[in-house]
């Protein structure tokens, strides 16, 4: 099973539990789907590299885009589709109320993030 992270937190500032392999996610998302009807979904953290559960309607699939960068340098989430960077935009202007738009990335096949 898995361990409380020392690196990585909630968004209510909780540790995170950090799992060794995708398996070991995968079976606990599972057993958390059977014993409490939460329907919850692996990722692999970019932070810390291990794996970690978020709930599935919050999952929107993404990359680093090899091309595009924000304001500050860094390179761009690139969204593999429409519906998953709109549902991100959705997210953050829900909890951090930042109104965001989606546009077809130039480069590559997907879609980032822009503010109005």
């Amino acid at each position: 099973m898995g361990a409380k992270s020392s690196s990585c937190f909630s968004r209510k500032g909780k540790s995170l539990t950090e799992y060794y392999t995708e398996l070991e996610a995968i079976d606990s998302a599972d057993f958390i789907r059977q014993a409490h009807n939460n329907d919850m979904i692996p990722y692999r953290c970019d932070k810390c590299g291990l794996w970690h559960l978020a709930p599935k309607n919050r999952q929107t699939p993404s990359r680093k885009c090899l091309s595009c960068t924000d304001a500050q340098g860094k390179p761009k989430e690139l969204y593999f589709s429409r519906d998953d960077a709109q549902r991100r935009a959705e997210i953050i202007l829900r909890e951090q109320g930042v109104s965001l738009s989606v546009y077809e990335c130039p480069e590559n096949s997907g879609f980032h993030l822009t503010k109005h």
